[in-house]
């Protein structure tokens, strides 16, 4: 049924509640400004018809009569659309009614506000909130965002910050208007409340089954923020199993809680953003079910393929396609997290029970996640996950693979990350289906990498000398520190280092501008046009701006030094710079050596009696 109500009916004599297969909270500057703006141009006395809000009757779960310490009766609907514009008329609503507890005239109003939109209280005297939120933002949501004394917790997750970031952006409106209109101030917050709960007007469909959702998604979206293509797909799912001809399926049930598991996976990992969850849904049908990439249309890749035209007759053999998708997208979904957010806590749980596993499959996912090239490798790295769940050996084995292929052929050759993506997608696909088994795929990848990146070409001529602009150069560089480190802690954070600008974080021992005599003296300028951004000049630092142009003496220091220097700096690298007595050309040949035969050991690859290629392997990946 469907009725056009105003805000303040919509909440009258109901309890309004997100259930957990719901995305979080996801409204930014944008639309908050945009709700805003719908709200000034409001002339008194109209309408505003501002979108659709869809309920489900016993919001998932058996419900106690619910009972406010007067008596009044409640009840209980989720919320399966809308729930963006609920939870931001509820936080202005809080917001106004913060600004009317401060003016005397206007308490009552303020108390009314709280009694209509926020919590009312149970015959027992506890709170009864009108509006809850799902159950990675519900305490949250109460404790720190509705509450006038918010607790000492902060946001741990992506939707906590944009609920934070509302509540400010409507108080800094409000304080904002309190001074442009002075004494005036009263009287337009008074109507700006009438305007919120009277004059907007919402449509109001309230459905009885799980799958009657899905329909009414078919045929109605219309909220701001568009659906992401994962939600889509959701919303697919739940119409096709109102449609099945399957007595008694659980379909619609098996999807709401696929989804509450994925949602809450992807926002624990801070990988909540319409963009996280569209790569998801792409590495997992290109595992599971075609890996060509130009196949690919989102959530229309999903309807082609289990379209009821294609499957009339077959709602059974249908039924269980979509549950093994709806199956495999969630195992996916923790793959996932997993492989791009590896040193999160909780990461790789199935190998939690033997350390001496996980830490190395922890610490060469976080290695492949720094070099900024992940997606052509995700299929094969669910696909292992979802084939050898507890098998910790062949997944560090394939990600140690992919590390060096993404470093010899993305970064150290610089070829666009498409290079090699179609024969790694299409393995990835023959891995998850069985049609290849593990150690196949492993050569495979070595015959791919070699193809595109043969030894002859991983080498490091002398004439390779501008490495200052290469993009790979803090990778480079963070690696050849942790091989100094042994198996010491390596006391720069790649977070920090990666955050900090490259004229900050990366110290040229012979300065670009020499103008001590230290340097005129042993550097012609033909030396230091050769010598100045060479790999043997640089280094990581923590104190570039404290070193300058200072002479080698004055870099380097002593261990007791009371100034940052080479010899007392927490970076293995600085303190390898202490034990040089000097820094001429012979001391940076040095040192390129040690650096480049480090290099060619750490990412080689063993020559194969002969590089195998499957037909189409050499193709230009711009083509599929």
């Amino acid at each position: 049924m469907d009725h056009v109500l105003t805000v303040e009916k919509l909440f009258a004599e109901r309890l309004l509640r997100v259930p957990d297969y719901q995305r979080g909270y996801a409204w930014e500057k944008q639309q908050l400004t945009e709700f805003i703006e719908d709200v000034e141009l409001l002339p008194s006395g109209k309408d505003h018809y501002t979108g659709t809000i869809v309920f489900h009757g016993n919001a998932g779960q058996v419900q106690s009569p619910c009972i406010d310490e007067e008596g009044c009766h409640y009840t209980t609907l989720a919320v399966v659309d809308g729930q963006q514009r609920l939870t931001t008329l509820v936080l202005f609503l809080d917001a106004i009614r913060r600004e009317m507890s401060q003016i005397e005239p206007l308490l009552r109003l303020a108390e009314g506000i709280r009694r209509s939109y926020i919590s009312v209280r149970d015959q027992a005297g506890q709170p009864i909130y009108k509006l809850l939120l799902n159950r990675d933002c519900r305490e949250f949501f109460i404790h720190n965002v509705l509450s006038d004394s918010p607790g000492p917790d902060g946001p741990s997750i992506q939707s906590h910050r944009r609920l934070i970031d509302a509540r400010s952006h409507f108080a800094e409106y409000l304080a904002i208007k309190g001074e442009e209109l002075g004494s005036d101030y009263k009287t337009w917050l008074v109507a700006l409340r009438n305007k919120l709960v009277n004059q907007l007007k919402v449509t109001v469909y309230t459905v009885e089954d799980h799958a009657e959702v899905g329909v009414i998604f078919e045929v109605l979206n219309n909220r701001r923020k568009p659906l992401s293509e994962l939600e889509k797909v959701k919303n697919y799912l739940l119409y096709l199993a109102s449609k099945l001809e399957v007595p008694l399926h659980q379909l619609a049930e098996e999807v709401n809680q696929a989804w509450t598991n994925i949602f809450e996976r992807l926002m624990d990992a801070g990988l909540a953003s319409s963009s996280d969850e569209d790569q998801l849904l792409r590495a997992h049908w290109l595992m599971g079910y075609d890996h060509l990439r130009k196949n690919w249309e989102g959530s229309k890749s999903i309807k082609a393929k289990f379209g009821l035209k294609g499957w009339q007759g077959k709602h059974k053999e249908l039924l269980e396609e979509l549950l093994q998708y709806t199956w495999s997208l969630k195992h996916a979904a923790l793959a996932y997290c997993d492989a791009s957010r590896p040193t999160r806590s909780g990461s790789f749980a199935v190998f939690q029970d033997d350390p001496a596993l996980r830490k190395p499959v922890v610490r060469m996912s976080e290695k492949l996640r720094r070099i900024k090239v992940i997606a052509p490798f995700l299929p094969l790295l669910m696909a292992t996950r979802l084939r050898f769940a507890e098998d910790a050996q062949k997944y560090f084995a394939l990600v140690a693979l992919c590390e060096v292929f993404a470093f010899r052929v993305y970064r150290f050759l610089e070829k666009r990350s498409n290079a090699g993506q179609s024969a790694l997608f299409r393995m990835g696909r023959k891995l998850y289906s069985g049609e290849r088994d593990f150690d196949s795929v492993l050569q495979r990848i070595r015959s791919w990498l070699l193809y595109y990146c043969p030894n002859e070409k991983f080498q490091f001529s002398e004439d390779d000398n501008e490495w200052y602009g290469w993009f790979g150069l803090k990778y480079f560089l963070y690696e050849y520190e942790e091989h100094l480190a042994k198996d010491d802690i390596v006391q720069l954070p790649w977070d920090v280092l990666d955050h900090t600008d490259l004229q900050k974080s990366i110290e040229h021992i012979l300065p670009q501008t020499p103008t001590d005599p230290y340097w005129t003296q042993r550097f012609s300028e033909a030396a230091q046009r050769k010598w100045t951004h060479d790999i043997a000049n640089l280094c990581l630092t923590s104190h570039n701006p404290s070193y300058g142009n200072k002479p080698f003496p004055d870099k380097k220091g002593s261990s007791g030094a009371l100034y940052p220097c080479y010899a007392n700096s927490n970076l293995f690298m600085e303190r390898a710079l202490a034990a040089f007595p000097d820094w001429d050309e012979a001391a940076l040949t040095t040192r390129r050596k040690a650096i480049i035969e480090w290099a060619l050991k750490r990412w080689h690859v063993e020559e194969p009696a002969s590089v195998e290629l499957e037909a189409g392997d050499e193709q230009d990946d711009t083509e599929d």
